[in-house]
């Protein structure tokens, strides 16, 4: 295995991690800020004298869809391992 073949490597595991890590990034910022909104409906309705109150039943639903912890470690790991690739075949052909 030469150098340039590690960092094609390690930059495809880099590339892959980021976008893993993107993607749950926004997953989860999306159902925080679904819960958010449904909670602030809920201050305001209830801060009236009159009005129906906007009942979020079911909002733990997107929280619990965004908390896929796997995908996160996943693109952790791959970072990591694209990291340490790099640092490896700077060494290699020397």
């Amino acid at each position: 295995m030469d150098a340039d073949l590690l960092r094609g490597i390690a930059a495809a595991c880099s590339v892959g991690g980021s976008l893993l890590l993107a993607w749950r990034v926004t997953g989860i910022l999306k159902a925080l800020g679904s819960v958010a909104s449904i909670h602030e409906s809920n201050i305001m309705e209830l801060s009236k004298s009159h009005g129906d109150i906007v009942i979020g039943h079911g909002s733990t639903k997107w929280i619990k869809k965004a908390q896929k912890i796997w995908l996160l470690v996943i693109g952790f790991l791959l970072s990591i391992v694209g990291g340490v690739l790099q640092f490896v075949a700077s060494f290699w052909g020397t």
